[in-house]
């Protein structure tokens, strides 16, 4: 391989962005992979899903690229605005360069995921296929947002010790970011209408590629995991393509570069582990299909059951045959909030950057059930095991709350386990005003198997810190009744 660093890519305004090439010896023109990133360069040239020394054997060249405004490359940064233009520019640019034959493909994880969606919308026919890792298309709901609430702390603690002007970034402080708003403007001044609950979904949708959907005329081999902050936006973003070598792969990971198996507080299983799964082998096995315009042999949805510890293939997701199951809350609880000890989140789709463990994943809910603001609700019948659950849930409950302003119901499915333990499988939130009487709350999409002795419990909350902004006021919720909808299959 030839490694050359810091190569200039300029842009059309001017600007010149700087990156990495790595391209086999013998100066044959291959297909390139680009990796656009705001994070260095250097730290993305040996991931989970791609090696470039594995990628220059099979006959391509890398190229990672920091964005306008990071690490080397000019300009000044904002996320998402300038990635549609400049990633556009950077695939004409490398198409040309002698060493490539014309044909581009992208990967990359996150943040690096969005680069792709956004390039896609304006690039022209070199670009071939995207692969986004553990990301989406939509950078509002399912990303900055649950249920049009702001993902506070993971906007607050990226924006924190990753987006903010470099020398000033809080890594030894990240949990300062929760409450100190006005810093966060003075380190990234962009990031003032992130804190503001008056900004309208149009800000959003502007930076988003979800969107301009029907400008992307590439196929994308989407890659998710079950407890990934992002995930119900991968899963909408799949939903939303048409492509016929589009595919699917959702496996038990969180929010982690190496797609471990220990996940939270469990090891979800070897099979499900980031290495064992063998992602860099199924990434460039979907390049090669689609360059050579072929049908991949990968199945349209490669699916991990959570508690059986295998993958499924399957036709589409949902799983084809899949149907809606109504499971009844079964008695009533009172919740009693105080602004003063908020209540706290433990795990799920949360994301805290460089917070200790990261506030994601499979953990144990028993100790929540100590506070007043907590309540356990069992499931009827129909939510006990042997059960599948392939498909998307939610909660819809009878309530009632007095106290001033609004009111956040956050619901949690999870099972509890023969020997007592309580374990979160997916979870949402609602905001509505105290005079609400009924609300519902979407809780996101699952795939777990259920054994004998095993059963679903809706665990209520009356708040979640410092996902979400707490409450300002003291309030009595009460839950009165109500169900929950699952979806099941036999897979």
């Amino acid at each position: 391989m030839i490694v050359e660093q810091a190569v200039a890519v300029p842009m059309a305004d001017g600007t010149v962005l700087r990156a990495d090439l790595w391209r086999p010896a013998d100066d044959r023109p291959v297909p390139a992979i680009v990796m656009r990133t705001p994070y260095l360069r250097h730290s993305h040239a040996f991931t989970a899903f791609l090696d470039p020394l594995d990628a220059g054997t099979r006959g391509y060249a890398v190229v990672i690229q920091d964005v306008r405004g990071r690490g080397d490359s000019e300009g000044s940064f904002e996320p998402f605005v300038a990635e549609a233009r400049d990633g556009a520019e950077t695939i004409a640019w490398v198409a040309a360069q002698p060493w490539c034959d014309g044909r581009v493909v992208m990967t990359g994880m996150s943040y690096v995921g969005a680069t792709q969606w956004l390039a896609a919308t304006e690039a022209g026919e070199a670009l071939r296929g995207i692969a986004p890792i553990v990301s989406s298309a939509d950078y509002g709901e399912g990303w900055s947002l649950r249920n049009g609430v702001r993902e506070h702390g993971f906007l607050s603690t990226w924006t924190a010790v990753s987006l903010g002007t470099y020398g000033r970034l809080w890594n030894d402080e990240p949990a300062r970011a929760y409450d100190d708003r006005d810093g966060l403007v003075e380190i990234a001044p962009w990031s003032a209408p992130w804190w503001d609950d008056a900004t309208p979904a149009s800000y959003w949708e502007e930076r988003s590629a979800a969107p301009r959907r029907e400008r992307v005329r590439v196929p994308a081999l989407q890659v998710g995991g079950w407890y990934d902050a992002f995930v119900e936006g991968t899963l909408r973003t799949f939903a939303a393509g048409s492509h016929p070598h589009d595919r699917l792969v959702v496996g038990p990971w969180g929010h982690q570069h190496t797609l471990p198996r220990i996940v939270g507080e469990h090891d979800l299983g070897w099979a499900g582990d980031g290495e064992n799964s063998r992602l860099p082998r199924t990434v460039l096995r979907w390049f090669d299909a689609i360059l050579e315009g072929r049908e991949p042999r990968l199945p349209r949805a490669t699916i991990y059951v959570l508690g059986a510890r295998r993958w499924v293939s399957l036709d589409a997701w949902p799983p084809p045959g899949a149907r809606t199951v109504a499971a009844t809350v079964e008695g009533e609880a009172t919740l009693r909030y105080d602004p003063a000890d908020p209540t706290p989140f433990r795990g799920g789709h949360g994301l805290l950057m460089e917070v200790p463990d990261h506030g994601f994943g499979p953990r144990d809910q028993r100790r929540l059930l100590a506070r007043d603001d907590v309540a356990a609700l069992p499931l009827g019948a129909a939510a006990a095991g042997p059960l599948t659950l392939a498909g998307p849930v939610a909660a819809r409950l009878q309530v009632s709350a007095d106290g001033d302003g609004p009111r956040d119901w956050v619901a949690t499915l999870c099972v509890e386990a023969a020997d007592g333990e309580l374990w979160n499988l997916t979870e949402g939130i609602a905001r509505v005003s105290p005079d609400a009487a009924e609300v519902e709350v979407p809780m996101g999409q699952t795939c777990v198997e259920l054994g004998a002795g095993e059963r679903l419990v809706l665990l209520v909350a009356a708040a979640a810190t410092p996902r979400f902004s707490a409450p300002a006021t003291p309030a009595t919720q009460r839950v009165l009744g109500g169900g929950v909808e699952l979806t099941v299959a036999e897979i």
